[in-house]
C-alpha cells in the first residue's frame, strides 16, 4: 500500500465491519374479539377505533427510550459540565426520546440514533433570548457514548474545553452504523485510531480544531462513503497518504494549519466529486501535481504557506470551475502561464511571496473577472496591462518585483 506515512501506521489496509447489529421488536399479535348480542352500525366504527387505539399504543411502546440509551447518555453526562446554558437541564425523566436536548432516536425502536450537542447554536436553549450562543464545556467525551450502538450521527462539537482522547470504542466495531462523526471544536489530544477505516458508514468526519496529534492513518483511504474530511488546525506530522484518491465520493478535504510534510499526492487529481482542497500552512515540498487541475468540480483550492516549488500548472489557470487559488509564501518559480480567457472567473488569485519571474499575463485581462489579485513580492518584471481588472487594484498588490510598472504601479520610463 502506497502511503506518505511511515510503514508501521500503514498495517491495517482496508477494514471491514465485523458484526452486524440487528433488532426485532415484534408486536403482541394474540387476536381479541369483541362479542355482542346483534350486530349494529356502529361495531365496525367502534372495532376501528379499537384497532387504531391499539395500535398506537403498541408503537409508542416500541418508541420509548431504550433503559440501555438513558443509562449510557447519562454515563456521557457525568463525564461532562457545561454551568452557563444549561444543556443538560432537559436530561430528566425517563423519556430521553422526546424531551432530552440533542438526542433523536428511531421512532420504531426507541433506539438513540443521534446526538447533537453543539456549542455554538440559535436554537431555543442555546440562545433563548435569540441571539446565537457560544457555549463551553468541560470534561471528557466518555466512551459510554459506544454503548449506543445504533448511532447513526455523534457531534460534541465548539465547546472549546472539552479534552481528552477520542474513546477507542468509537472507531472500533462499536458503533457500526455511524455515518456523521463531528468531535471539532474542542481541545481532544491524542492520535486518531488506526482502526477509523472500519467505520464503512462514515460520510462525514470532523476533528478540526484540536489538538490531535500523530499521522492521519491509511485506513482513512477504506471510507468508500466518505464526502467530507476536516482534519485541519491540529498538530498532525507526517505525509498525506498516497491512496486518499480512493476516496471517489470525497467533496471536501481540509487539512490546512498542520505540520503535514512530504509531496502533495497525484492521486488527488483523480477525485472526480472534490470541490474544496486546502492543504495550507503546512511542510509541504514538492511540486504541485498537473492532475489537481482537471478536477471537474474544483472551486477552491488553498496551498499557502507550504514549501511548495517548481511551476504553476497551466491546467489550473484554465480550470473554468476554480474561483479561488492560493499559492502565496511558497517557492513556486517559472513564469505566470498565460492562458487566461474569457471564461476565468476569480474571486481571489494570490500568487505573493512565491519567486515567479516573466511578466504579467495580458489574458488576465480578457477574464470576466478577477476580484482580488495579488502578485507581490515575486521577481515580476515589465508593464502591467491596462484595463480591468488591474484598473481597480492597488499598488500594494504588485509591490516588491524586480521591475514592474504601470498601472497602479504609476508610469514606466
Amino acid at each position: 500500500m502506497l502511503c506518505q506515512v511511515p510503514p508501521s501506521t500503514c498495517k491495517l489496509g482496508s477494514a471491514t465491519l465485523q458484526a452486524h447489529y440487528t433488532q426485532q421488536c415484534p408486536l403482541d399479535s394474540r387476536p381479541y374479539t369483541m362479542a355482542s348480542s346483534a350486530p349494529s352500525p356502529a361495531a365496525p366504527l367502534l372495532a376501528l377505533a379499537t384497532l387504531a387505539v391499539l395500535v398506537s399504543a403498541a408503537a409508542a411502546a416500541a418508541a420509548a427510550c431504550s433503559a440501555t440509551d438513558r443509562d449510557a447518555l447519562l454515563a456521557i453526562r457525568a463525564a461532562l459540565s457545561e454551568a452557563h446554558l444549561g444543556v443538560f437541564s432537559s436530561w430528566t425523566g425517563t423519556e430521553c426520546c422526546t424531551n432530552w436536548y440533542g438526542v433523536s432516536c428511531d421512532p420504531t425502536t426507541g433506539r438513540v440514533a443521534d446526538l447533537t450537542l453543539r456549542g455554538e447554536a440559535d436554537d431555543a436553549v442555546m440562545a433563548p433570548a435569540g441571539r446565537p450562543a457560544s457555549g463551553v464545556m468541560s470534561g471528557y467525551i466518555s466512551d459510554a457514548v459506544c454503548r449506543l450502538d445504533r448511532l447513526s450521527s455523534l457531534i460534541i462539537a465548539d465547546w472549546k474545553q472539552i479534552s481528552g482522547p477520542i474513546p477507542p470504542c468509537v472507531v472500533a466495531t462499536s458503533l457500526p452504523f455511524l455515518s456523521i462523526l463531528d468531535l471539532s471544536g474542542n481541545r481532544l489530544t491524542g492520535e486518531i485510531p488506526q482502526s477509523v477505516g472500519i467505520l464503512s458508514r462514515l460520510t462525514v468526519f470532523s476533528l478540526a480544531d484540536n489538538l490531535i496529534s500523530g499521522v492521519i492513518p491509511c485506513s482513512i483511504s477504506s471510507l468508500a462513503s466518505l464526502r467530507h474530511l476536516d482534519l485541519s488546525n491540529n498538530q498532525l506530522t507526517g505525509g498525506i497518504p498516497a491512496n486518499l484518491g480512493n476516496l471517489t465520493m470525497l467533496s471536501r478535504a481540509l487539512l490546512g494549519r498542520n505540520q503535514l510534510s512530504g509531496p502533495i499526492p497525484t492521486s488527488l487529481g483523480s477525485l472526480t466529486r472534490l470541490a474544496d482542497l486546502d492543504l495550507s500552512e503546512n511542510q509541504l515540498t514538492g511540486s504541485i501535481p498537473d492532475s489537481l487541475g482537471s478536477g471537474h468540480v474544483l472551486t477552491s483550492l488553498y496551498l499557502g504557506s507550504n514549501r511548495i516549488s517548481g511551476g504553476i500548472p497551466a491546467s489550473l489557470l484554465q480550470n473554468k470551475g476554480l474561483g479561488i487559488l492560493n499559492l502565496s509564501r511558497n517557492a513556486v518559480d517559472g513564469t505566470i502561464p498565460d492562458v487566461f480567457t474569457s471564461q476565468s472567473y476569480f474571486m481571489v488569485l494570490d500568487l505573493s511571496r512565491n519567486q515567479l519571474t516573466g511578466t504579467v499575463p495580458r489574458s488576465l485581462a480578457t477574464a470576466t473577472y478577477v476580484g482580488h489579485l495579488d502578485l507581490s513580492h515575486n521577481l515580476l518584471c515589465g508593464s502591467i496591462p491596462a484595463g480591468p481588472p488591474f484598473d481597480h487594484l492597488d499598488a500594494e498588490w504588485f509591490a516588491s518585483n524586480s521591475c514592474l510598472c504601470g498601472g497602479p504601479l504609476g508610469k514606466c520610463t
